[in-house]
């Protein structure tokens, strides 16, 4: 097996991951209009959560993985009534700086709670397994299954049901779903309960992938996200999936053949490209874009 093929591998391992964290990002983004940057505190929550209760647990990863998303799910609640609605109608500027202070309040609660040092699962990583040309653990399969399913689910819940019209409506334009009899206000709360569970999910992920982490686990992955986001398409949940794609074999791959201290060096340049030529993202026309405009 080429080293290349082992890179392939781990890089869809981490774009499983991101895809995750970056359709819980653009569906925020979608219905509130914002840039969470208490987005990573989220993750690092779900996962420490999942930390705190393994023992309790028995190192059931199921119950681990189901209480990590629950309490993501109370974390985007309150982020959203407690912050963005509080906040709305206010320049996005201000809004933004806002949940950067959320997110530098949480870390510094998880560092008081936990402290500074890295703590790590006691989950078994499970043997190694040939899956074609690719070589991935157990957990490693168990994630990018999840993330599949995921992304599946969330797809069926925006094109065949009846709150999943109502995010489009809203995403759209909230007064006018409003106006329309659409209850916007439930639907955003709803909508960020939904990506606050995506979310701490996608955090347990993380942190049982890389082994050991600490309270900055999901401000770092933060980066990455918007990388992603911005790569598929700002408020586009399933464009958003191909970004993740994209960057987390384009990480992978230039980490692997170069150094992987690199890798926010290369997020960086690669965000910087993406806004430069493709803002709207790489799978939306320019043409298309102009008509619309």
């Amino acid at each position: 097996m080429t080293t290349f093929l082992v890179t392939v591998g781990i890089g869809l391992s981490t774009a499983a991951i991101l895809s995750l964290s970056a359709v819980e990002f653009t569906l925020e983004y979608a219905v509130s209009r914002i840039a969470n940057f208490a987005h990573g505190e989220f993750l690092t929550i779900g996962a420490y959560v999942a930390y705190s209760t393994q023992t309790t647990f028995h190192q059931n990863v199921a119950a681990a993985a189901a209480i990590a998303a629950a309490v993501g799910a109370v974390a985007g609640l309150a982020l959203n009534a407690g912050v963005i609605e509080q906040f709305r109608g206010r320049s996005a500027i201000t809004v933004l700086i806002a949940t950067l202070g959320v997110a530098l309040i949480a870390e510094n609660v998880l560092d008081i709670v936990y402290g500074a040092a890295n703590v790590s699962y006691n989950f078994a990583q499970g043997e190694l397994h040939h899956v074609g040309p690719f070589l991935w653990t157990t957990s490693d399969i168990e994630v990018i299954i999840s993330a599949l399913a995921a992304a599946g689910l969330i797809y069926l819940l925006l094109q065949r049901t009846r709150f999943g019209k109502a995010i489009r409506a809203v995403s759209q334009d909230r007064s006018l779903a409003q106006v329309s009899g659409i209850p916007a206000r439930r639907i955003v709360m709803q909508t960020w309960a939904l990506a606050g569970a995506v979310a701490g999910f996608a955090g347990f992920a993380l942190a049982d992938t890389v082994g050991t982490f600490g309270p900055l686990l999901g401000f770092n992955f933060l980066l990455l996200t918007i990388t992603a986001t911005v790569a598929g398409g700002l408020g586009r949940p399933y464009a958003t999936l191909g970004g993740a794609l994209i960057v987390g074999l384009a990480l992978q791959i230039a980490g692997t053949y170069t150094s992987s201290a690199y890798e926010f060096v290369f997020a960086f340049l690669l965000l910087v490209v993406l806004m430069l030529f493709r803002p709207n993202g790489v799978f939306v026309r320019p043409s298309a874009v102009a008509v619309r405009a």
